[in-house]
């Protein structure tokens, strides 16, 4: 029962006006409507009410501060606790209501600044689950240790997901997302199945910019040929279209190790030592490959000399050292000869090989090495086993090119009879009389025309492609006749192209001041 003197001091105690701070972890648990949220909100109700009906003190709800989905790491940067400080800085909150510390935050160095501004603003802090006073020396090193704890548990729970999900990935298991090629298996958990239709896409890009060598104009193409990314629907039954592609949509595709069905592990320690067990991996996924893997190097490859060199290394340049990287070695010492240039008295360039080795410094005129090189290859047209393993590899070649031509062929009409369906549809709207409408449906309509003319021009580009195909069938003598214009063709080709082709054939290279000894796969020759 309380007192007359209880019953007078109530009176003269100030409002509380009461912030109630709720928090979950997740976007799943935030979307529970019968979940932790609502539960923490009818406890701290449940409290206001008793001290106000029971207790006779002046309770009254200020305001309510959600954080959904939000770390107990993060929880003090939050938008809505700069809400929250900013209510208190103004007065309109003089007590914070939760239910337990860990709804606050889950970090030991935020909470105590957390009590240290509460402090200086006058402002008081109720927690339903522990019950202290923090304006005792007492109370706040209780209030620090349950923190401490609350942030160790945080931690271990974040070492155990992270050794989770190594575990997981190195046994090759998906961890989730979507991906543009494939879909999630729905008979076995954690991999993933091809999309056949999607896959065509992916194959498309590697192969265009293998073409081109260019990341914007392999962008400019899938864009033109009617490509758009990934279409999905999500957990709360939102669909959402597929979107123009970016350079750096394109990019993150081609480097992806996910479509040669293999699994990286510790990514970011790609470039660096680590400790053990922390190096970057590189291991067999459970799922399969949708591009192969001498593809898969070659756009890497490629990418890797344009970051190197600042340049397209798919358009002309001076000089293309074919047999740097490796190929060419001394004929004195053995080492490795590598590329370089000069310019003389008469402001002409040239262009030279020179052995890294300096006690040697062997060096030979560029043109001269690589001309007996093709010279060599020439000879090969003579070579009856050699022409009938090129023949039968090219023809597999051309053979592999043509379902992924027809995937993207299907794939391209299957939209564009979608967006025919959408274009009709718009049209029996036209009848309405609201004028704004109408404006909308002719804006709609127009984009469809743009999107159905990108779709028709990636069509007919496909079906060049597999007219292409279908008409070539390359037999022992045209192999044998384009042997014998090897230089001619060679001129013509790209600079990583020239690389490509000599490594085909190429195996090693050794010179010297007198004679050029060659290393042919299968074969050898001087």
């Amino acid at each position: 029962m309380i007192t007359l003197k209880e019953t007078e001091r109530l009176k003269e105690a100030p409002v509380k006006r009461v912030a109630l701070v709720l928090r979950v972890s997740t976007d799943r648990q935030a979307r529970n409507e019968e979940g932790s949220l609502k539960n923490q909100i009818q406890r701290l109700r449940q409290h206001i009410e008793y001290k106000s009906v029971t207790c006779g003190e002046d309770w009254t709800e200020a305001g309510v501060y959600e954080l959904k989905g939000i770390s107990g790491k993060n929880s003090m940067r939050s938008k809505e606790f700069e809400r929250l400080f900013a209510d208190i800085r103004e007065g309109r909150v003089n007590t914070v209501l939760c239910t337990a510390l860990d709804r606050i935050c889950r970090s030991v160095k935020d909470f105590l600044w957390f009590f240290e501004f509460l402090n200086e603003q006058k402002a008081e802090f109720v927690c339903l689950k522990q019950n202290y006073d923090t304006t005792s020396a007492q109370g706040r090193l209780f209030v620090t240790m349950m923190m401490a704890l609350a942030e160790f548990e945080r931690e271990q729970t974040s070492e155990r997901t992270r050794d989770a999900v190594a575990a997981r990935a190195e046994r090759g298991l998906w961890n989730g997302g979507r991906l543009l090629g494939y879909d999630a298996d729905p008979n076995r958990k954690s991999t993933l199945i091809p999309n056949p239709e999607e896959a065509a896409i992916v194959n498309f890009a590697f192969d265009k910019y293998i073409e081109c060598g260019s990341i914007a104009d392999t962008t400019a193409a899938m864009n033109r040929s009617g490509y758009r990314t990934k279409s999905y629907s999500s957990r709360r039954d939102i669909y959402h279209p597929g979107e123009r592609f970016y350079n750096s949509t394109v990019q993150y595709l081609l480097k992806n190790s996910t479509y040669m069905g293999k699994k990286e592990i510790n990514k970011k320690n790609i470039n660096k030592k680590s400790d053990a067990g922390k190096g970057y991996k590189l291991v067999d996924a459970v799922w399969p490959a949708i591009i192969g893997a001498e593809k898969f190097e070659a756009a890497q490859r490629l990418m890797k000399e344009n970051g190197q060199t600042n340049r397209n290394a798919a358009e002309p340049v001076r000089h293309a050292y074919v047999l740097s990287r490796g190929i060419l070695r001394c004929g004195r010492c053995g080492t490795v000869m590598d590329g370089r240039s000069g310019t003389g008295r008469l402001k002409k360039k040239y262009f030279y090989y020179v052995c890294t080795n300096k006690e040697c410094s062997l060096r030979v005129t560029a043109n001269e090495v690589e001309g007996a090189v093709l010279e060599r290859i020439k000879t090969l047209a003579s070579n009856p086993d050699i022409l009938t393993r090129l023949t039968d590899e090219t023809n597999a070649r051309l053979l592999r090119q043509k379902p992924e031509l027809e995937k993207r062929k299907l794939l391209l009409t299957k939209n564009l009879g979608e967006v025919k369906s959408q274009a009709a549809k718009l049209l029996d709207d036209l009848h309405l009389d609201d004028d704004a409408a109408k404006v909308f449906l002719r804006e709609k309509l127009s984009e469809l025309a743009h999107r159905r003319s990108e779709l028709e021009m990636g069509i007919n580009e496909a079906e060049s492609s597999l007219s292409s195909v279908q008409d070539k069938s390359i037999s022992v003598d045209i192999i044998q006749q384009m042997l014998g214009r090897m230089s001619e063709i060679y001129t013509q080709l790209k600079p990583f192209e020239k690389r490509e082709l000599i490594n085909l054939v190429l195996k090693s290279a050794s010179v010297n001041e007198r004679q050029i000894e060659l290393e042919i796969y299968s074969l050898r020759a001087n």
